[in-house]
């Protein structure tokens, strides 16, 4: 079985959005037994619909189809698909209704234009949209199923999770796949692979996937036998401790979250070159309120002399800043481990420091460990690489003390 997946929406193609739906429809197909096959991004144009959505039907047994159901004239993928399949569009009174009286809650009178959206193919599924006025669509077109959703990810996640995923799992064997990730920090991805490759099986499914001094690997453990599969994962941790951040398929912060909640420890940060992203991420993690007592985003030199409670201070050696700023954060939060992280993240150095340095200072007040690093990339890969970096480091620094 397969399964397409057709995105319609000029506004991707042109970069104005973001499709987050594949990222979201693949994950939680994976999730539950299944994957993406084949993916097309086209624009709001009849004859583009047409031709992406028969040459997907050639080769799947399910399309997904997202965009396209809004009330306004450039909203066209049902109309099209309809008419690609000689369904005839008839109106539901009943959902008309329904949209009216919604429209009315808000103290609104619905526009004629909505009205549109009320239209189903004659012989489809309506499929419930809790979070909006255009309902999902199923059709049986030749005993393959197309499933035509709304695009916003608010309306469209949830149809993939309430019936795309109950309908593939009641009707199709699940994929025999078993994926084993482990994420690593400090490898380049060509060295990686290369060394894994001098232990790696015969005949294993493997694949690399490199993010902001991130490096994502992922093997299938059903391409192997269970033996090989144990040994490599076996051969990977031996080869590899210290730069393993994780064997889930999870972010930095959430390790670093877990791992904070584990150890119980009151967390300060004083950002400069970060800005706050650090601390952005780490409240990412529901319940770390516990651990994370407070940040100060130190990113101009007058903000360092607040922290510091001092005027004559030397902005040029940034270990010795470094330290300082965290000696404050520690003191002014009474926290048990402070983080400090300066740096330049360009397009122009304001320092003696080239574009990419940054400083990490990390301490318990009995042992401090104060780093320097280059960051390579454009200023926003810079501050990622960075947040990342600075995670990692305070990371190692708890698994060494505690």
């Amino acid at each position: 079985m397969k399964i397409g997946f057709l995105t319609i929406g000029t506004e991707i193609l042109l970069g104005d959005t973001v499709n987050t739906n594949l990222t979201n429809l693949g994950k939680r197909l994976y999730e539950n037994g299944f994957k993406l096959d084949k993916d097309i991004t086209i624009s709001d144009q009849q004859d583009e619909i047409i031709n992406a959505l028969n040459f997907l039907l050639k080769d799947c047994d399910v399309v997904i189809t997202s965009g396209g159901l809004g009330p306004t004239e450039d909203d066209i993928t049902k109309e099209t698909i309809s008419e690609s399949l000689s369904l005839e569009l008839e109106l539901d009174d009943d959902h008309l209704e329904w949209m009216k009286e919604r429209w009315k809650a808000r103290g609104l009178i619905m526009p004629d234009t909505n009205i549109k959206q009320a239209y189903i193919p004659v012989g489809s599924e309506k499929l419930t949209n809790t979070q909006g006025t255009a309902p999902g669509i199923k059709i049986n077109h030749d005993n393959k199923f197309i499933f035509i959703f709304p695009g916003p990810p608010r309306e469209f996640i949830p149809l993939v999770e309430d019936e795309l995923i109950p309908f593939l799992s009641k009707n199709y064997e699940k994929e025999n796949t078993d994926y084993q990730f482990v994420m690593f920090f400090n490898q380049a991805e060509s060295s990686l692979a290369a060394e894994i490759d001098k232990f790696k099986p015969e005949g294993l499914d493997i694949a690399y996937l490199a993010s902001k001094g991130i490096i994502k690997l992922r093997f299938d453990k059903n391409s192997v036998s269970n033996d090989q599969s144990d040994m490599f994962l076996q051969k990977i941790g031996e080869t590899f401790e210290d730069d393993i951040l994780s064997y889930e398929n999870i972010a930095v912060e959430k390790v670093l979250g877990n791992l904070i909640s584990e150890s119980k420890l009151q967390i300060s940060f004083a950002e400069s070159i970060t800005g706050g992203l650090i601390s952005s991420s780490l409240v990412k993690n529901p319940g770390i309120s516990k651990y994370f007592i407070g940040s100060d985003i130190v990113y101009t030199n007058e903000s360092k002399k607040i922290l510091l409670n001092d005027e004559n201070i030397n902005f040029d050696d940034w270990e010795e800043l470094s330290y300082n700023l965290t000696e404050s954060s520690l003191n002014k939060y009474k926290s048990n481990v402070a983080l400090t992280i300066l740096g330049e993240a360009g397009p122009i150095s304001s320092s003696q420091y080239p574009v990419g340095t940054i400083f990490i200072c990390i301490s318990n007040g009995e042992k401090t460990v104060i780093s320097d690093h280059k960051m390579n990339g454009n200023r926003a890969e810079i501050l990622e690489r960075a947040g990342n970096k600075a995670q990692w480091e305070l990371i190692k620094f708890i698994k060494n003390l505690y």
